[in-house]
């Protein structure tokens, strides 16, 4: 087995950073990590993995701090880290985290409570006014805890109430900072951070949750009183003079799935106004999608070969799992996913015709080569072919994706490289390429339950 190593970035701003296996790796201000603060050096950090021994060797280069795991580091001084440590390279500012492919045998996530900076985090996501790191040190009674093994971190400062109003914000990047919200508003404050990229995170409600089901001693909150402050609102570029477009929507969206109130910190802190500022709206609204009776014409008297095409998650596999129930089994499904090639799908497809079954191939199929396999195929078994196409658009797919990856269910989560490889090989299938008929499937949703469709509504996707 060859273990890799890599250093990646927690809020997914840049590609990880791969570690040879003692080889000496610099990292700093440059484009593969896309820092840009002159404080920090082009030559930061230096770091040597061990990928037989699980451990990094990481020093300091640069003249100002780095840190590790919430302490800073001494120039020129090697330290010894495992999988899982989180590096700040500059004090309190880009974090990572070291991370081994497959992990260390015995790795155990930690449930221990953590005494580290706040800001050591994949993501605040939910911020109740965020306090500094001054302030967690001289607490004494203040506590860390997890929830759901280590996917969610909370930080509950002394003093803190529970209340019908509640008051959050995302301070990652604002235009206030959280050392001059504390001092201002001189209130006690309680952090969650998501250090995952399910539930818990934004737009998704899971941070929520645990506030308002576990965390806030049963008092109710006050939806219409309460608020929320970020900054990932969907701003379109140039919304005031110079300013890039907003890195994503997930704060508006969070809101818009709580139905909280929502400002921007410009709106906020200075009292601006967005009445006139360019938002882009979400590609995929989940509410709109309806459910829509089976398409009795996607079952056919005569046998044939089916060919489904349409994005990773369009809803393909259900679509033909109906079939298989509309025709009391006379279709059988033949899936690349299960069967690992399209050779040896073909293979299949033709013993199964043999058997005078009806055959439904289960993959993407999204150019002229692909598909011509299968025409071809009933060309020779004579047998006719139709094509399916799922109208699901990217988005949908994207969200329908998420969902999955939410629900934990048994399907592979597909990335975004295989989304944008499918549509930059996408040719619309007509039936000059051999098709009897292409017939257009809109994607039907089924839920196990109501908590499940709620889920489903909600936004979860970040753009």
């Amino acid at each position: 087995m060859v273990r890799k190593c890599f250093l990646r970035c927690l809020l997914d701003s840049h590609a990880p950073i791969a570690l040879t296996h003692n080889v000496e790796i610099t990292v700093g201000r440059s484009k593969l990590t896309k820092i840009k603060d002159q404080l920090c050096s082009r030559h930061q950090l230096s770091l040597t993995a061990d990928c037989e021994e699980c451990f990094v060797e990481i020093k300091q280069l640069g003249i100002n701090p780095s840190g590790l795991d919430g302490f800073a580091l001494k120039k020129d001084v090697t330290y010894k880290i495992t999988h899982g440590s989180k590096i700040e390279i500059l004090l309190n500012q880009f974090f990572h985290i070291i991370e081994f492919e497959p992990p260390p045998d015995g790795y155990d996530p930690p449930r221990t409570s953590l005494k580290r900076k706040l800001s050591d985090t994949s993501e605040s996501n939910i911020k109740l006014i965020k306090t500094d790191t001054m302030d967690i040190q001289e607490c004494s009674e203040s506590k860390w805890e997890d929830i759901d093994k280590g996917e969610v971190y909370i930080y509950t400062a002394k003093g803190v109430k529970s209340s019908k109003n509640i008051a959050a914000f995302d301070m990652d990047g604002t235009l206030i900072k959280t050392k001059s919200v504390v001092s201002k508003l001189n209130i006690p404050a309680q952090v969650y951070i998501a250090t995952g990229k399910g539930f818990y995170r934004k737009p998704a409600t899971g941070m929520w949750n645990v506030l308002a089901e576990m965390k806030n001693d049963d008092i109710t909150i006050d939806m219409k009183e309460s608020f929320y402050v970020g900054d990932a609102a969907g701003r379109a570029a140039n919304w005031a003079p110079g300013k890039k477009k907003d890195h994503s929507m997930a704060d508006i969206l969070l809101a818009k799935n709580l139905d909280l109130k929502f400002y921007t910190p410009e709106q906020f802190f200075l009292g601006h106004s967005i009445a006139n500022v360019p938002m882009i709206q979400p590609e995929f609204i989940p509410k709109d999608v309806k459910s829509a009776p089976f398409n009795d014409r996607l079952v056919s008297s005569e046998q044939e070969i089916l060919v489904m095409v349409g994005y990773p998650a369009s809803g393909k596999s259900f679509i033909a799992k109906q079939i298989q129930q509309k025709s009391s089994n006379k279709y059988a499904i033949v899936c690349r996913d299960e069967l690992g090639s399209w050779q040896k799908c073909s293979a299949e497809a033709s013993k199964l015709l043999q058997q005078g079954k009806s055959v439904i191939v289960d993959s993407t199929n999204p150019d002229l080569e692909s598909r011509s396999r299968w025409t071809s195929l009933a060309k020779d078994k004579k047998v006719q072919c139709r094509c399916a196409k799922m109208a699901t658009s990217k988005a949908h797919a994207q969200h329908n994706n998420k969902f999955r990856e939410i629900m934990k269910f048994k399907h592979g989560i597909v990335n975004d490289i295989v989304f944008n490889t499918y549509k930059s090989k996408f040719v619309e299938p007509k039936a000059s390429e051999g098709f009897k008929e292409v017939l257009v499937v809109n994607f039907n949703p089924c839920f196990e339950d109501e908590q499940a469709e709620k889920l489903y509504r909600m936004f979860l996707l970040e753009k």
